[in-house]
């Protein structure tokens, strides 16, 4: 959940591989996206949790972000809220099609790294692995081997709309899930 556009950065790609040959046709990928972009969704009423019993720690943080920062309008909690829950939806679509290839017995390593949106540190890397226990995936590990990464020096800087609290930190985890059957 790091609100890199995808689609506008590896436009030219798209065009190579034969993905898009006019404009408009990125229009659907950015819906399709895994994650979404921030701008395809911050305008919506409300994009809520669809999937089975969602962390309730991931709940909370969602219904507070909606309420951040108001008087922003599209800029507010809510749309980041919108992005979040777009992005655990994408989630559980992911972990559900990975319990699908995934062999008995074997693992799938993902690599990903937590989000800090209008100052409210999201741990996607637990997130993520309560989603798959949930789908049925198990969880073997969660490694952390960066404890930094690119992006900790603005989430302090006064271009923030809301500074990261002292103690959150951007990082990168290896989550390994298993196959039960």
């Amino acid at each position: 959940m790091n609100n890199y556009h995808y689609i506008r950065n590896t436009r030219p790609h798209l065009y190579w591989l034969g993905f898009a040959e006019k404009p408009n046709d990125t229009k659907t990928l950015e819906y399709e996206n895994f994650g979404k972009y921030w701008q395809t969704v911050r305008e919506l009423d409300s994009v809520n949790l669809d999937f089975p019993d969602p962390p309730a720690d991931l709940v909370e943080q969602i219904a507070c972000l909606r309420t951040l920062n108001l008087e922003r309008g599209i800029y507010s909690g809510n749309g980041w809220a919108n992005y979040a829950a777009s992005y655990f939806n994408d989630c559980y679509r992911f972990v559900q099609n990975l319990r699908y290839v995934l062999k008995p017995g074997r693992s799938a390593f993902i690599v990903i790294g937590n989000s800090i949106l209008q100052g409210v540190m999201i741990p996607t890397d637990l997130y993520l692995s309560q989603i798959a226990e949930s789908a049925g995936l198990e969880l073997v590990s969660i490694d952390t081997p960066r404890n930094t990464r690119v992006g900790n020096s603005i989430i302090q800087s006064n271009v923030r709309v809301t500074k990261a609290d002292k103690l959150h930190r951007l990082y990168e985890s290896v989550v390994e899930l298993r196959c039960l059957k």
